[in-house]
């Protein structure tokens, strides 16, 4: 796997500051808004859902949510700054894997500590307290996906909570079920890509759901299928809502400090249609898949943790789906 590497020192920009439309105009290939919903109430988000066409932004959903005031960084620093959190501190600003394992970028610090950094603007490097559940570090009934969604059942759903800094990046990846991103403080840009597209995402050979592609510096001339495909870029701010279809590629990064929830809900994506993204990928994918097969499945051994909270390799997961029956062990949110 290629890795572009480099920490970033105080005030120093790279491709996590960079605006993904541009960068994807630049390079001549088509990026579009993401869609807003016609019908911007909870009924018109549940016909969405079960449609599961396109994505589309709704505003206007979570005016009454308690999380709009009470998850500001002022306010969690002044109810929840004594909590101990771990958190992702000093990323790198540039490529799209970690230049060391994710552990290593790990530090455990009260939550007030960790809102001071994120507000610093001389802080060495981006700093993340990501894919936290919503209920290890805030009240859940702040934010109401039942008001929304209408009951679903609890195994099937799960809530987590994103309090960054400006910088912080989740690089293309695809996730396993639907999601509503929301957007509670500060601003963020969400470009996705289709799942349709897979191909053009020139996911990983030991990963089908971390994709190669930087948004914010994409090369046409390694990646010639991004000439053929349409992004969709937006960037969401306070009470904006982002439903995401399973499968759909999408990447996420801040501008600004920011404090975002996501809700993954639904029947997670099939094994078939991993094995038909894995049989057009071809034989590269094939063997790689073959090989993790063996090395992290059969014999156990561990896997790098270099993408962003990174799932199995493809191979684990087709040994799981043997194992157990289940594709998604380790890697369905709601597990």
């Amino acid at each position: 796997m290629t890795t572009i590497s480099g920490n970033a020192g105080p005030r120093q920009r790279g491709t996590s500051d960079a605006d993904p439309r541009e960068a994807l105009q630049q390079a001549g290939i088509d990026v579009r808004p993401i869609p807003r919903a016609a019908d911007e109430t909870p009924a018109g988000l549940r016909r969405a859902v079960t449609q599961r066409e396109t994505p589309l932004i709704f505003s206007g959903l979570t005016e009454s949510w308690p999380a709009r005031e009470a998850w500001s960084p002022e306010r969690l620093r002044e109810t929840h700054g004594q909590h101990e959190v771990t958190a992702l501190m000093g990323l790198p600003t540039d490529g799209v894997l970690y230049p060391k394992d994710q552990k290593l970028y790990e530090r455990t610090l009260r939550f007030a500590e960790f809102i001071d950094a994120m507000l610093d603007e001389d802080r060495d490097g981006p700093c993340y307290l990501a894919y936290q559940r919503a209920a290890e570090l805030v009240d859940p009934s702040d934010c109401d996906f039942t008001s929304l969604l209408g009951t679903t059942e609890p195994q099937s759903t799960d809530t987590r909570v994103w309090i960054g800094s400006s910088g912080t990046r989740s690089m293309l990846h695809s996730d396993l079920k639907d999601n509503l991103f929301c957007q509670i403080w500060g601003t963020k840009t969400v470009t996705l890509l289709p799942w349709r597209d897979s191909r053009a995402a020139y996911p990983f050979p030991d990963n089908l759901v971390n994709s190669q592609i930087d948004v914010a510096r994409p090369d046409v001339a390694r990646h010639p299928l991004l000439r053929n495909v349409t992004f969709y870029s937006t960037t969401v701010g306070p009470g904006d809502i982002v439903f995401i279809p399973r499968g759909c590629w999408h990447d996420i990064r801040s501008h600004t400090p920011s404090v975002s929830v996501n809700h993954w809900f639904g029947a997670a994506q099939s094994f078939t249609e991993y094995l038909a993204l894995l049989g057009r990928l071809g034989p590269s994918y094939w063997q790689r898949t073959a090989r993790d097969f063996v090395e992290h499945g059969l014999r156990g051994r561990r896997e790098e943790t270099r993408f962003f909270f990174s799932p199995p390799s493809t191979g684990k997961r087709l040994y799981d789906a043997l194992r157990t029956g289940n594709f998604s062990e380790g890697n369905d949110p709601s597990s």
